[in-house]
């Protein structure tokens, strides 16, 4: 149907819906997590609109050209695509307080048929955990900087839970500081392994098929 000039101007932003969307189902959260997955991927993502009349989005995307492969190394490529099809399937918890971060990490689990339940703090996760039976995750994603508890100080909790899986279960940290001294931090609560901010998909897939062991 179009967009006014003055609606593009917060098109992306979460939960923005037009003056004539009412009628219409959904939060305003599609092109937020739309444009999210497309920087993700270090893309753009751009519309042309008049009211009335339309609206043309266009994302571009930049890969480098496939190159013909020998047969020793799609054999090796169909190895790993059987080890990232293994995880699908497996059951994630997550601590993080950024609605869209949140939501944008539900798809980018969900494109991999990975189910995985968010929480908006470190609190929350921990009692998520410690109410579950143990194997119940199969991994915990946990944010930093988070109100309540963070992540750092959650991850402690869990660790001294008394229970099977409390030291063994995979806590990777998520955040936008990629400092040594984060790293550390990280280790020492117990953390085993860091996604640095903005996620990406297949670092993320990479340090799953490292700890989780698969179904």
């Amino acid at each position: 149907m179009g967009m006014t000039p003055e609606f593009l101007q917060r098109l992306f932003d979460p939960f923005s819906r037009g003056a004539g969307m009412t009628h219409v189902e959904g939060s305003g959260l599609g092109l937020s997590i739309t444009k999210g997955l497309v920087n993700l991927m270090g893309g753009r993502i751009s519309v042309e609109s008049r009211e009335h009349q339309g609206s043309t989005f266009t994302v571009e995307l930049e890969f480098d050209a496939a190159e013909e492969k020998d047969p020793s190394f799609v054999q090796e490529e169909s190895g790993e695509q059987l080890s990232e099809s293994a995880l699908a399937g497996c059951h994630l918890l997550a601590a993080e307080d950024n609605e869209l971060n949140a939501e944008i990490l539900r798809e980018l689990l969900a494109i991999k048929s990975i189910r995985i339940d968010l929480w908006e703090n470190g609190a929350e996760a921990v009692r998520a955990f410690a109410d579950t039976s143990p194997g119940t995750y199969d991994a915990i994603l946990m944010d930093i900087q988070m109100p309540v508890m963070n992540g750092y100080e959650a991850t402690k909790a869990i660790r001294a839970l008394h229970r099977a899986d409390a030291g063994t279960i995979p806590i990777l940290a998520m955040t936008a500081n990629a400092f040594d001294e984060d790293r550390r931090a990280a280790e020492e609560s117990g953390m085993n392994g860091f996604l640095s901010k903005p996620i990406q998909l297949e670092k993320m897939m990479q340090l799953l098929r490292r700890f989780v062991r698969a179904k």
